[in-house]
């Protein structure tokens, strides 16, 4: 079963582009606070027309600016930007830039090999003109896995 499960195809079980979450690169901050109070993350694509994918907004980034200095742990690499939310933020000055992506012909064996890789629980799925159509999260996995268990396709 486990061997079958690695050669699913990404566009096979990702959620589509209509129903996932992203937000132009110039987005304000109320835009971004908005989307990221209903959601964890959003993929930030340079305009709702060509749809590429430029970057990842989540949780996480927002409270890198929230947290008061003395709170923050000792970070390994780069540098937190203080003072750079503001009334005029937008999404580019707080995104993390250039997120690792998967093709829809991707398998599930490609996807858990770049979620353990880098350490990330999504990816964005995207064209090979790096438009944004969809993504896939380590939820979309367990699911599968579940109903293949539940459904009898053991070997």
């Amino acid at each position: 079963m486990v061997e079958e499960f690695y050669k699913i195809k990404v566009k096979d079980i990702m959620t589509p582009g209509w129903n996932t979450p992203f937000i132009e690169e110039n987005a304000g901050w109320r835009e971004f606070l908005t989307i990221l109070s209903f959601t964890a993350h959003a993929w930030v694509v340079n305009n709702a027309k060509d749809m590429k994918i430029v970057g990842v907004i989540t949780e996480h980034d927002i409270m890198h600016y929230v947290i008061p200095q003395e709170r923050k742990r000792e970070r390994i690499s780069g540098i937190y930007r203080l003072d750079i939310l503001h009334k005029e933020s937008i999404v580019k000055e707080i995104m993390t830039y250039n997120p690792i992506t998967c093709l829809c012909d991707e398998t599930l064996d490609d996807v858990l090999r770049k979620l353990s890789t880098y350490d990330i629980r999504r990816l964005p799925v995207v064209t090979k003109e790096n438009r944004l159509v969809g993504e896939i999260t380590i939820q979309h996995l367990v699911k599968n896995l579940r109903y293949k268990f539940m459904h009898g396709e053991t070997e």
